[in-house]
């Protein structure tokens, strides 16, 4: 109960009492009316009961009435012992009805206590669940923002993932090219290693030219000395050459033109030489190929043009041998003069020739040096490229 249900019980007490003296009053009120309507001579008031004694008419009435206000009396003190057992039960009912409001104003007093106490507890509780609540906000963001960072992680992991497969595809693929390089490297070594073999061979034919040539040249020098010589020991000995001359200077001449014509055999060992340098650069040649193998053929064809000079000019001197041999004596030394000059022809042929052959060489090796560094920088700058896209692949 609260202190306003109390209040109220209180006002009710209160109009309980007045309201049984005003009924007490009416009661009073309406016995005088009814006096007056059903017994109209009998004294009601004071003055109307002192004129009835004083001339005793009212005697009866008197102790009637004396009766009536004894009996009246006796009623009102059982009325007022009722109304004052009366009040004094509503006094017990009030206190203990006030007891109990006191208990109840305690009990409410408690109970708003313990509800200010509910209440605080709830407001902590309030409280505390907000701030639980802000917590688990706070918390919810920051899973969802991790989740929103692993999913970035888990996308850029993908992204990684499809570019590593992409890079592995591209690194099978840089593997591939890189053993193909090797492999063309390989095959460009070998073909290398047999260039060099071939430059080698064609080294070694050009040496063995150069080595004949200069041999050649080199008999061709004694030959030239030695008809110098003979020449030299004909004017020593007074030897001369006159058209119509005696037998004596003929024959004399004969065997002296039989000295000079010992050229003409080794003429024919310079070709005997020739022909075996040929066979050997032919034994060569089946061992090459390429352009080896045509510096070669070049070289087999300038030493069998040679050798073919070499046989047209033996048969030409044989011819002029056998001219000079029957002609006179003053053809003698224009003889050995042409003989000189085919030898000195000879020479100078044989040295230009092998200078020729020996260019021919230096501008083949350099061509195939060439050609070989150029070769050998691609390899290199292609395997060169495909180490850098992979060293670039492996550090992005």
């Amino acid at each position: 109960m609260t202190e306003r249900q109390g209040d109220n019980f209180a006002g009710w007490s209160d109009s309980d009492h007045d309201s049984d003296q005003s009924i007490e009053n009416q009661r009073k009120k309406w016995l005088g009316g009814c006096t007056r309507l059903f017994q109209p001579d009998k004294p009601v008031t004071k003055a109307q009961a002192a004129v009835a004694l004083a001339t005793g008419e009212a005697s009866d009435t008197v102790s009637e009435e004396l009766a009536r206000i004894e009996a009246e009396s006796v009623a009102e003190n059982a009325v007022s012992a009722h109304n004052a057992l009366v009040a004094q039960v509503e006094q017990d009912i009030n206190a203990s009805f006030e007891k109990e409001l006191s208990m109840e104003r305690e009990k409410i007093n408690a109970v708003e206590t313990m509800a200010e106490e509910v209440r605080c507890e709830l407001e902590r509780l309030r409280a505390e669940r907000e701030k639980d609540d802000v917590a688990l906000m706070k918390e919810r963001i920051a899973i969802e923002s991790e989740m929103e960072v692993l999913s970035k992680l888990r996308r850029e992991v993908e992204e990684q993932l499809q570019s590593l497969l992409s890079n592995k595809v591209e690194i099978s693929y840089e593997k591939e090219r890189i053993s193909k390089l090797q492999k063309e490297a390989e095959s460009e070594k070998q073909e290398i290693s047999r260039l060099q073999y071939d430059l080698e061979v064609e080294r070694k034919a050009l040496s063995m030219a150069r080595a004949w040539a200069e041999d050649e040249a080199k008999r061709a020098r004694e030959q030239a000395k030695a008809l110098e010589e003979a020449r030299y020991r004909w004017e020593k000995h007074g030897i001369k050459v006159v058209v119509d001359s005696s037998l004596d200077e003929e024959s004399s001449t004969g065997v002296t033109w039989l000295t000079a014509g010992k050229q003409i055999p080794s003429v024919e060992g310079t070709v005997s030489r020739a022909e075996n340098l040929v066979d050997k650069l032919k034994l060569m040649a089946d061992n090459v190929k390429g352009k080896s193998l045509n510096v070669i053929g070049k070289i087999i064809q300038k030493v069998q043009v040679l050798i073919s000079f070499l046989r047209e000019w033996t048969a030409k001197a044989y011819s002029q041998t056998k001219e000079l041999q029957e002609a006179t004596i003053s053809k003698t030394r224009g003889s050995i003069q042409e003989l000189q000059q085919n030898t000195t022809e000879f020479s100078f042929a044989i040295k230009e020739k092998a200078i020729g052959s020996m260019q021919e060489l230096q501008q083949h090796t350099a061509d195939f040096s060439l050609a070989v560094k150029e070769s050998t920088k691609r390899v290199a700058e292609d395997c060169r490229e495909g180490v850098e896209k992979l060293t670039q692949k492996f550090k992005s």
